[in-house]
């Protein structure tokens, strides 16, 4: 079975687990430390880009679940799952066969198992649902954007913190028309309203 982990068709799939590895030992010294790798999304260099991808193709970045879930868990769900797809994909045919598939093939493969993982996930997990009564006192707090662009109708990603200085993630768009919040946005959180907060441009 190690011979079978440590293929070089397996390449791919060690190195997407052993990222997950890390990113989860990394958490757990930042937790005894007393923060989180969520705190990692306060800061630039990802709020300073001007516009992403993910404003020029919405209906792709929305069928991948990127507007559902915060980008960090979003990233591990899609690192475990390009794992998961490219040993079982390989366990499957060595099992059957006794061979592994070229990369080229099993990592286009596991790309579109894990695309199709990642939209499901982004269905299912209501992620703002188990937070929710702890989000509905954020009215009048200050949220800073860090992914994509928000408009009126398309609502994207806020970093938030409460009155007891936690970490939220929620959706907002402009509370006007014609107004749009990029990434690095300073925002105030004005109404929900089911899952999106309305705002408006905080100037400081």
């Amino acid at each position: 079975m190690l011979d079978f982990i440590l293929a070089n068709d397996n390449l791919p799939y060690v190195v997407a687990a052993t990222v997950v590895v890390m990113l989860a030992v990394v958490e757990i010294m930042a937790r005894i430390a007393g923060g989180s790798l969520g705190v990692l999304m306060d800061e630039p260099p990802a709020l300073q880009r001007p516009a992403t991808e993910f404003a020029e193709a919405p209906s792709l970045a929305s069928w991948l679940g990127l507007n559902r879930l915060p980008v960090l868990l979003w990233f591990i769900f899609a690192l475990v799952s390009f794992a998961i797809g490219g040993f079982l994909i390989n366990l499957l045919l060595w099992l059957s066969a006794d061979t592994l598939l070229p990369q080229e093939i099993s990592v286009w493969l596991a790309f579109a198992l894990t695309a199709v993982v990642c939209h499901l996930l982004g269905r299912q997990l209501n992620w703002q649902a188990g937070a929710e009564e702890e989000t509905d006192n954020l009215c009048g707090n200050i949220g800073i954007m860090t992914l994509g662009k928000a408009i009126k109708g398309n609502p994207a990603e806020a970093l938030v913190h409460d009155d007891q200085h936690h970490i939220h993630y929620v959706l907002v768009e402009p509370q006007e028309e014609n107004i749009a919040f990029e990434a690095g946005t300073r925002v105030l959180l004005l109404q929900r309203e089911g899952m999106i907060w309305r705002a408006i441009r905080f100037e400081s």
